[in-house]
């Protein structure tokens, strides 16, 4: 076995490390001189090391159940059918680092009309998965800006529901500064998953995400959060954040949200800086690469690639980097993880971050990601211009539609289809299957090919996988014993596909006489933490 290929030492404390096989995502916390004698190898144990390894392999803690599922899966395996409903290019917001060029991609420039209600149906009836659930994504622009067909195909979604034994999840993205008479009601009767853009406190919102004429927005999207949460607790609701300051930092953001009781689960993603010439040279304030656009200058060479996380990204003679890799950043996000577990309290709805919780959960559980996202899979975007699209970031470039509302799919997928273990890079990963091979998009963005690694991504999900693992391996069993079920329904990772490997748990006594690598054990029952807290590490 290779070291950070086919394992992970993570140090926890002076005192612990946490070992994190690939093969299984089984983690095991030693000791620091056994994860110092494992970052070099397994055969720099001690005797007596390795005849408690040659243990673990003897119950069956060591294997390679992850890259069988993956290679025995099919493209339809581990997320349901989803359809992105791309409603509108209208906007009201100037949000500092919008990816959709105020909501149009730089493209589009009409508001979907009825006549795509009939194509988005038919496209479903063509290519429901075998759980015959579908999840409605409805995305902009702000999608509540065009509101009768939001409304319009919820109610054809009912009905077919109904007819053809279909379920439907209903999901939103919007900046709720809107909140058009009936949402409400609407919200309430199909229990929609509310996904609602918020950076943090009101300085930062304001900051970020101002009105086109300039006006603060965080007073009147916190009214309509209020608004929402009232109209019943069926209707989840997700607080997604984007970071990209320093100050006030995001712990603060965070636990400024997370008072108000609001918001059931939080999204947390960093904004990204272009740069131009030498890295000292960064613009003052924080920008997302442009989506949708191709690179300026097609002939600029695509960036050699000889493992995860090297250098910066490099496109069009522009450098990107990722705001959670700025100086200062992995130290506060590393702070907020260790404050994380004290959010899960009785008295609060908080019920996770969800790419967190969703990575605890393929360790703890014994699941895989199957690729890193479901676009191209079972996840496309129908746009108001007739175009389906296997990622709603690629909207507006045509190269990549693969098809359109009156023909459906047309295109061949297989370059969205492709498997972690099948890349040069990626299959060489030790958190393969946690990541599960990197943002096709943001590769495009770096180099021009979906297919070649952005190394700044690569850098961000590699400190997120081992960030989390550190997190969970510090954690208490009332934290670990968390009820995880609910994820595959709220875009985690834009729908990134997960299946059980299939890992075994070995009977509990085997695990009892283990002094050298003590398991970080599977949950059996999911707990509820008590009000004192106790998930704290």
């Amino acid at each position: 076995m290779r070291p950070d290929v086919d394992y992970r030492v993570i140090d926890l404390d002076e005192d612990a490390g946490l070992l994190f096989l690939a093969g299984n995502h089984r983690a095991f916390v030693v000791d620091p001189g056994l994860a110092d004698r494992l970052r070099h190898g397994l055969d720099h144990l001690t005797e007596e090391e390795r005849a408690e390894w040659r243990s673990l392999v003897g119950v069956g803690l060591v294997s390679q159940e992850n890259r069988d599922a993956l290679s025995a899966s099919t493209a339809v395996d581990g997320a349901d059918l989803a359809i992105n409903v791309n409603l509108t290019n209208t906007c009201n917001l100037a949000c500092a680092y919008c990816f959709a060029d105020g909501g149009d991609y730089g493209r589009i420039t009409e508001a979907m009309g009825h006549e795509s209600v009939d194509h988005i149906f038919a496209f479903v009836e063509r290519n429901l998965t075998p759980r015959r659930s579908v999840r409605l994504e409805f995305f902009g622009g702000e999608p509540l800006a065009n509101f009768p067909v939001l409304r319009e195909i919820c109610e054809r979604a009912e009905r077919v529901g109904a007819e053809r034994g279909v379920r439907f999840v209903h999901r939103v993205s919007t900046n709720l500064t809107l909140l058009p008479e009936g949402a409400l009601d609407l919200f309430a009767r199909h229990r929609f998953i509310v996904s609602v853009s918020i950076d943090g406190c009101r300085e930062v919102q304001d900051a970020n995400r101002p009105a086109k004429g300039g006006q603060g927005s965080y007073d009147r999207v916190i009214r309509n959060v209020r608004a929402v949460r009232e109209a019943g607790d069926d209707i989840t609701l997700v607080a997604r954040m984007t970071v990209a300051q320093h100050h006030p930092s995001l712990l603060h953001n965070v636990r400024e949200l997370w008072k108000l009781n609001l918001f059931d689960y939080f999204q947390i993603y960093p904004g990204v800086f272009p740069m131009e010439g030498e890295e000292s040279r960064r613009p003052s304030g924080p920008v997302f690469v442009e989506i949708g656009r191709r690179p300026d200058d097609q002939d600029t060479p695509v960036p050699s690639l000889t493992g995860c996380g090297s250098t910066a990204s490099t496109a069009s003679g522009r450098r990107h980097v990722n705001f959670f890799l700025r100086d200062g950043m992995v130290e506060q996000f590393r702070d907020f993880l260790r404050d994380y577990p004290t959010l899960f309290a009785e008295d609060n709805r908080f019920k996770g971050v969800l790419e967190y919780e969703r990575t605890v959960q393929l360790v703890l559980e014994g699941q895989l990601a199957l690729s890193f996202c479901s676009g191209g899979r079972t996840y496309f975007t129908h746009s108001p211009n007739q175009a389906i699209s296997p990622c709603h970031r690629l909207v507006g470039e045509s190269r990549f539609d693969v098809g359109t509302g009156e023909r459906g799919i047309t295109r061949s997928l297989a370059d969205w289809r492709q498997t972690v273990d099948n890349h040069p890079v990626c299959g060489r990963c030790w958190a393969r299957y946690l990541c599960g091979g990197g943002c096709k998009q943001e590769n495009y963005v770096a180099s021009g090919d979906l297919t070649v690694l952005n190394e700044e991504s690569c850098r961000y999900q590699l400190l997120l996988a081992e960030e989390v693992l550190r997190m969970l391996g510090r954690s208490s069993p009332a934290y670990l014993h968390r009820d995880r079920r609910r994820f595959d329904d709220l875009f985690v990772s834009c729908g990134r596909p997960v299946a059980p490997s299939g890992r075994a748990d070995p009977d509990p006594r085997a695990l009892a006489g283990f002094r050298h690598f003590r398991p970080v054990t599977p949950p059996t029952t999911p707990l509820v933490l008590d009000q004192d807290g106790g998930g704290q590490p």
